[in-house]
């Protein structure tokens, strides 16, 4: 059996250890040893000792830079993690290669883990993405923009990733490893793409590995309607986020039935928001059994949550706060199942909206066939899928060293660090 690490390097919240839990459980299940490197170490202590798995903290690119525009591509949000500043992108892909190489480590399941995919190519692992569209972007060079709605030359987005590679394959090659050809290499040859194909933030990929979404926590609080006889709203927000007020301030005029999740809240958020059908939370709670009699949804346009709505045929109210959001909203918007709120998030904007959803049959139906395609699908199922393509990536490994002569099995896997597919 294998030494996995799972590994989790940008991003927020609670959605990559949410997803990568059911996929590691499925691996312990068979017999393999599975740790977490996490970048936040206060969502794991949440998510991850109810289930006895261990973990400790992720490296993290201590360089980062405050970009003169907004990202343009892939290579330019590497950049303004830090990517840039070669010193400190050394310390952090040797600080990934002691990790995997220190820690007797056999694979890495990457989830937004750029760092850890380059570390496994030096130090001779088997690297397995493992993300949504957006954190595992397509094998193109260049990579294409993340701001479609802007015209972003070509010579820029090229421009960018060539800087950026080679940065990294100065790192690489100080450190014994073989140097890229284009950036995308870092997740080539195959990825797992835990999302469906029509909520991919690129669009749709021809002969993508597309295993469904895992999402939610499976064992969190059950929550009920407020009483009453208004539409029911299920909306997912963040205290601090500037268009949560505006949220509920039209919630409340609108006459509707609302569940409001908003981890963190404070006492007096839930006092001011809170009234007879209109129900706050400063915690997750269970969404299945919500989204049931859910008319609606209100969110940010996170992946999970999304999916969790559209599978449940929910149409959504999306207020995206970051690329990666409003990319998903875009995606949301082109299949006719939710209203996109961009710009000032102003309480009349969100309450026409939050109208259009309940009052416009084609956004129900936008939903509806959504959740008609994948009835079947499932978030274990999903997970399923996920760790056999796991463990039949560890069985090739395993059956290419048993064959190659020893002193060369690490070195002649694939040139990305993987063995490659048949």
């Amino acid at each position: 059996m294998s030494r996995i690490l799972f590994a989790w390097e940008l991003g927020a919240h609670l959605g990559h250890l949410t997803r990568d839990l059911p996929v590691a459980q499925k691996l312990r299940d068979a017999g393999h040893q599975v740790r977490f490197a996490v970048r936040d170490t206060r969502v794991a202590a949440e998510i991850l000792p109810p289930h006895r798995f261990g973990f400790l903290q992720a490296p993290v690119c201590v360089g980062r830079t405050r970009l003169g525009q907004a990202p343009a591509n892939y290579a330019e949000m590497l950049v303004a993690e830090g990517w840039c500043d070669r010193k400190a992108l050394l310390g952090h892909i040797s600080a990934w290669c002691e990790l995997l190489a220190g820690g007797t480590f056999d694979a890495a399941v990457a989830d937004h883990a750029p760092g850890a995919l380059i570390a496994a190519r030096i130090t001779g692992r088997i690297a397995i993405p493992l993300g949504n569209g957006f954190e595992i972007p397509p094998d193109s060079e260049p990579m294409p923009s993340i701001r479609p709605w802007e015209n972003l030359t070509r010579e820029r987005l090229l421009a960018s990733e060539r800087n950026v590679l080679a940065d990294i394959n100065a790192i690489v090659t100080q450190l014994g490893g073989q140097a890229y050809g284009r950036l995308a290499e870092i997740f080539a040859p195959s990825p797992i793409f835990a999302t469906f194909a029509e909520l991919d933030h690129y669009g749709p990929r021809n002969g993508t590995c597309y295993v469904g979404s895992i999402h939610g926590l499976s064992q969190a609080p059950q929550a009920s309607w407020p009483t009453g006889d208004g539409p029911r709203v299920l909306a997912y927000l963040r205290s601090h986020h500037p268009a949560t007020a505006e949220v509920m301030a039209a919630l409340a005029a609108s006459g509707v039935r609302a569940i409001c999740i908003v981890p963190e809240a404070n006492e007096v958020f839930k006092a001011q928001h809170s009234s007879q059908s209109v129900s706050v939370f400063d915690h997750p709670v269970a969404l299945d059994s919500l989204l049931d009699e859910a008319d609606a949804m209100i969110g940010y346009a996170s992946t999970g949550a999304v999916t969790a709505a559209l599978l449940k045929g929910v149409p959504l109210l999306m207020l995206p706060a970051i690329v990666e959001q409003y990319l998903c909203a875009r995606r949301v918007e082109a299949m006719g199942a939710g209203v996109i709120i961009d710009g000032t998030p102003e309480r009349e904007r969100i309450r026409e909206g939050l109208a259009a959803l309940l009052g416009e049959a084609k956004y129900k139906a936008g939903a509806a066939s959504f959740s008609a395609k994948y009835a079947t699908a499932s978030i274990q199922q999903a997970a399923t899928r996920a760790a056999r393509l796991i463990m039949e990536r560890l069985d090739r490994a395993a059956a290419y060293e048993n064959n190659a002569p020893k002193s060369h099995a690490r070195n002649e896997q694939g040139a990305d660090g993987n063995v490659q597919d048949e």
